[in-house]
């Protein structure tokens, strides 16, 4: 028997499934809560995105009616935490939307499968299998004969059924094999709507990493390419063919109607047919609709992170000259130094004067040669102040604005703050930290030991989690403070 995994070593394989068991949709698939979960964001967010008011009203709905005693608001936070729920601001109607990412979707899709116990086998599915087939080798055979020969039979059979319809025959379809065709469309087109999104999937990945810090120009040279690699793979891809596929479709006037034309003669011809299934047929475009407008948002998230990161590499090689420059500089002192091996003179000879935009350097004589005594554990608050960089990588004003979008509800928590990110960084988490400081009454003497565990993305790509203090925004974080925090 051969495997197509043969030529991998076990390492290679187990690293393989390791990542796949890293990923979001598996972790909503491993949740002691999947039958919960699985069952509110079929119920609500199945259709697309809504508004975030509007489904906080029906997750308690039916929490209560579960007997769940958890709040709807908790758990849209927890979700959007994990990675299985988008929350974005609609700027169109001034609110929240949420709607479930590309994991979450993909889970659901093979909850529904072992639920309705997919199958294709089924009677007429070795029939579809060979007309499909003879379709295509027809098409890659370079015989004549055999072309003509299928051609030719073809054409018989049309004339034929040409000539049944001139008599006034119609013969009676084969029920089984219509209903067998037609559910195997549907749950392709079930498939489809979720591997639309496939491509925007591609592209996100590909700038995930670009707000994480970066302490080199190598380091920047390495993510730069990279990126490129990335994107170069999501463009080639099928999902970005399909993607463009679907848009010349939907905004084909006539090719939509008489899409909806047959589905609707399918539905009327064949009123068995599993309803979740008619569901999907009715609703295709509308629903290939919700994933196209995902894939355009997710673009407009990678457009700014490229921004942030080409202006963070163009000021990054500007100090890097300047360290260069100054590494030479304090190299040429030392070696200045070395050579006035008989100078009584106990003096630093310097090259030049400091630039007022260089980093400068700093000359040092060591005058105790004892072992330094053992460093012991500082006391006091960590001095935020130290992680300033990391703005540089972090859209300040955008982030602001969203803030202060949630503040007109009221006072909004730091955990709170960070949840509202749609891919919450290290540096979000520090930037969101700062500003929760310089809140008037930051801090108060019954929170002061409190601490919450938020969750960001490292650059490897995994979950971490921090530990913040249970501060709270009450006051409007002013566009230009934040840009320049």
């Amino acid at each position: 028997m051969h495997d197509d995994n043969a030529a991998l070593s076990a390492v290679d394989l187990l690293e393989l499934n390791r990542d796949l068991q890293g990923s979001r949709a598996i972790r909503l698939l491993a949740t002691t809560n999947l039958s919960l979960y699985a069952t509110l964001m079929e119920r609500h967010l199945n259709d697309g995105a809504l508004p975030e008011a509007e489904l906080v009203v029906h997750l308690e709905r039916d929490l209560h009616d579960l007997g769940d005693p958890q709040s709807g608001l908790a758990l849209i936070k927890s979700w959007a935490a994990q990675g299985w729920l988008h929350r974005v601001v609609d700027e169109r109607h001034d609110h929240n939307a949420c709607y479930l990412t590309q994991d979450a979707r993909r889970a659901l899709d093979f909850i529904r499968g072992m639920r309705r116990q997919d199958t294709i086998a089924t009677g007429g599915s070795i029939t579809g299998i060979a007309a499909r087939l003879k379709h295509v080798a027809v098409k890659v055979d370079n015989d004549p004969a055999r072309i003509r020969k299928h051609i030719e039979a073809e054409i018989a059979a049309l004339h034929d059924e040409l000539d049944q319809i001139d008599a006034g025959q119609r013969p009676q379809p084969d029920v089984t094999d219509c209903y067998d065709e037609a559910r195997a469309i549907a749950l392709q087109m079930e498939r489809l709507i979720t591997d639309i999104g496939q491509y925007g999937t591609m592209i996100e990945q590909a700038t995930a990493a670009l707000d994480e810090p970066i302490d080199s120009n190598t380091a920047y040279r390495d993510r730069q390419r990279q990126m490129y690699s990335d994107y170069q793979a999501a463009w080639d891809s099928q999902g970005r063919d399909s993607h463009r596929a679907f848009l010349r479709m939907i905004n084909d006037p006539d090719q939509r109607a008489e899409f909806e034309a047959d589905v609707a003669a399918v539905a009327a011809a064949l009123p068995d047919l599993d309803p979740a299934l008619r569901k999907v047929m009715a609703g295709f475009f509308e629903l290939v609709g919700h994933q196209i407008d995902e894939v355009e948002r997710i673009q407009q998230r990678c457009a700014q992170r490229v921004k942030r990161f080409t202006a963070f590499g163009t000021m990054e090689q500007s100090r890097g000259i300047a360290r260069q420059l100054n590494d030479a500089l304090g190299a040429a002192r030392a070696l200045l130094k070395s050579s006035f091996t008989d100078s009584r003179l106990d003096i630093d000879v310097p090259l030049a004067r400091h630039a007022v935009t260089s980093v400068g350097a700093l000359s040092f004589k060591i005058g105790d040669l004892s072992h330094p005594k053992p460093a012991k554990p500082a006391d006091g608050d960590v001095d935020l102040t130290s992680f300033a960089a990391l703005t540089t990588q972090v859209d300040a004003p955008a982030m602001s604005a969203m803030l202060n979008d949630a503040l007109r509800d009221g006072p909004v928590s730091l955990p709170d703050a960070v949840a509202m990110l749609d891919t919450a960084y290290l540096g979000h988490v520090i930037v969101l930290w700062s500003w929760a400081l310089s809140q008037p009454q930051a801090r108060t003497s019954e929170h002061d030991t409190e601490s919450t565990v938020v969750r960001f993305q490292s650059l490897d790509g995994r979950d971490r989690e921090i530990a913040v203090p249970r501060l709270t925004f009450t006051e409007p974080i002013s566009t230009l403070a934040g840009a320049a925090t």
